[in-house]
C-alpha cells in the first residue's frame, strides 16, 4: 500500500484499517505492541486508536476499550516523536499542557505538515487525518488562527465554512481507496451538515452510502440498507444489501433481513427465519433492537414456541422501552424468571399503553401482587386489555356482587 511510516506500521494500518479482518486486526495489535516496546512511536499511537472504541475502529474490532491504556501510549507516541500521536491527541481533546511540552516539535503545524506530505503522497491513513483536521476545524490551532483577525463575522464564517469544505476531497480520497472509516465524516458532513455553516444535503448522503456499498465495506452496506428500508421503505432493494453486510461480518445486518421476513411485504412472510435473523445478531453482535424483537417473538410464541425464559433473557437487553409491558408481566407473574412484584409493577408502569400492560396491571391489583388487592381496579385493567386472551380468561375469575362490587367467583 505504500512505504509512509516503516514496513510493520504501515501492513498494521493495512491490517487495521484498509480491511474487515479480525484475524488480521489482532496479528496487526501483536506486532505493534512489540514495536512499541521496541521504542516506536507510530506504533504507540496505533495501538492507543486499538484501545480508544468502536468510533475509531469499526463494529465489530475485537480490541476492548481501554481509556488509561490508550493515553499510556499515545502519551508514549508522542515522547517519540510520532507525528501522527501528536494530531490524534489534537483531536482526542487529550494534548494537554505536558504533552505539548514533552512533544519534539516546534508546533502542532510541524507535526501536521509530516502527516499532510503522507498524506499528498497517497497514504489513506494520513488522508483521512487531514480530513479531520479541516472537518473538525482543528486547523484553527494549526494555522493559529484568530476571530481578530478578521474585519467582520462574516468574512470568519466563510474561512470557516472554507476550511469545513476543504474536508471532502481528503476523505473521498481515503473513502474510494479503501479505507471505509474514512466515510464516516464524509457522510455525516452531507447528512447532518455543520451547524449554520453547512446545510445538510440528503441526496449527497445517500451518494456517500451507495458508494460506500458499492466499494463493499460492510458497514456501509449495512447502513444504506438502513436507509433504504426504514427511511425511504426500499425493502426490495433493501435486502440484498443487508443480507451481503450480515454475511460480511456486519451482523445488524440480520436485524433488517429479520424485519423484512417479519413484513413480507416484499418476501413471503417467514416468521421462524425472522426470528432466527434475530437471534444471530442478538446473541453475537451486541445488538439491542434484535433482543427486543426475539423477546417480543418468544413472548407471543411468534416463529417458536412461548418461551418466557428465553423472552426474558433477550428483553434484559434491549435498550428501550418498548417491551418494558411484556419484561413486566414476566417478572410480576414469574414467567421464565425469579418473581420479582417490585421490578415488575416498575415495569409495567413506566410502558407505554398496550394490551399487555393492561393485562399486567390487572393481574397486579386483582391479585394484591405488590400492591394491596383492588380487584375493581384489576378487572377495569383487564377488561382494557380488549382481546388479549389471558386477560380475557382471568375476567372469568370475577363477578359483580348485588351491590356492584367486583368479587371472586
Amino acid at each position: 500500500m505504500g512505504n509512509y511510516f516503516n514496513e510493520l506500521v504501515d501492513k498494521a494500518i493495512e491490517d487495521l484499517y484498509y480491511c474487515y479482518d479480525n484475524h488480521r486486526a489482532k496479528a496487526a495489535a501483536d506486532a505493534l505492541f512489540l514495536a512499541a516496546k521496541e521504542g516506536d512511536g507510530d506504533a504507540c499511537y496505533f495501538l492507543s486508536r486499538c484501545f480508544s472504541g468502536t468510533c475509531y475502529s469499526w463494529e465489530y474490532h475485537p480490541f476492548e476499550e481501554n481509556e488509561a491504556a490508550a493515553y499510556a501510549m499515545l502519551h508514549q507516541g508522542i515522547t517519540l516523536g510520532s507525528a501522527a500521536a501528536v494530531l490524534g491527541a489534537l483531536r482526542m481533546d487529550m494534548l494537554t499542557p505536558e504533552l505539548r511540552e514533552i512533544m519534539p516539535f516546534d508546533s502542532v503545524k510541524e507535526a501536521w505538515d509530516v502527516i499532510h506530505e503522507k498524506a499528498e503522497k497517497g497514504c489513506m491513513f494520513c488522508q483521512y487525518m487531514i480530513g479531520n483536521t479541516y472537518y473538525f476545524l482543528d486547523v484553527i490551532e494549526i494555522q493559529d488562527r484568530k476571530r481578530s483577525e478578521f474585519e467582520s463575522e462574516e468574512a470568519w464564517n466563510d474561512w470557516l465554512r472554507n476550511q469545513m469544505e476543504k474536508s471532502i476531497p481528503w476523505f473521498e480520497k481515503a473513502f474510494s481507496g479503501g479505507m471505509g472509516l474514512a466515510g464516516r465524516n464524509y457522510r455525516n458532513y452531507y447528512g447532518e451538515g455543520r451547524g449554520e455553516l453547512i446545510p445538510p444535503v440528503y441526496e449527497k448522503k445517500i451518494e456517500v452510502l451507495r458508494q460506500g456499498a458499492e466499494l463493499g465495506y460492510p458497514d456501509w452496506m449495512y447502513a444504506f440498507a438502513f436507509e433504504l428500508y426504514y427511511k425511504q421503505d426500499k425493502a426490495g432493494e433493501a435486502l440484498p444489501w443487508a443480507l451481503r453486510a450480515a454475511q460480511a461480518g456486519h451482523l445488524f445486518g440480520w436485524h433488517i433481513v429479520g424485519d423484512i421476513y417479519w413484513d413480507g411485504k416484499v418476501v413471503e412472510r417467514n416468521l421462524s427465519y425472522a426470528l432466527e435473523c434475530f437471534e444471530k445478531t442478538a446473541s453475537y453482535g451486541n445488538d439491542p433492537y434484535a433482543c427486543r424483537q426475539a423477546g417480543d417473538m418468544y413472548f407471543r410464541g411468534l416463529g417458536a414456541v412461548k418461551d418466557y425464559a428465553r423472552a426474558v433473557q433477550y428483553l434484559e437487553q434491549k435498550e428501550e422501552p418498548y417491551g418494558d409491558d411484556m419484561l413486566g408481566i414476566c417478572y410480576l407473574l414469574g414467567y421464565g424468571c425469579q418473581q420479582d412484584t417490585a421490578r415488575g409493577r416498575i415495569l409495567l408502569e413506566r410502558s407505554g399503553e398496550t394490551k399487555y400492560k393492561n393485562y399486567g396491571l390487572g393481574m397486579m391489583y386483582a391479585q394484591g401482587l405488590g400492591v394491596g388487592e383492588d380487584i375493581g381496579r384489576g378487572v377495569e385493567y383487564l377488561k382494557a386489555a380488549g382481546d388479549y386472551e389471558p386477560a380475557k380468561e382471568e375476567l372469568k375469575n370475577y363477578k359483580k356482587s348485588l351491590f356492584g362490587v367486583w368479587r371472586r367467583r
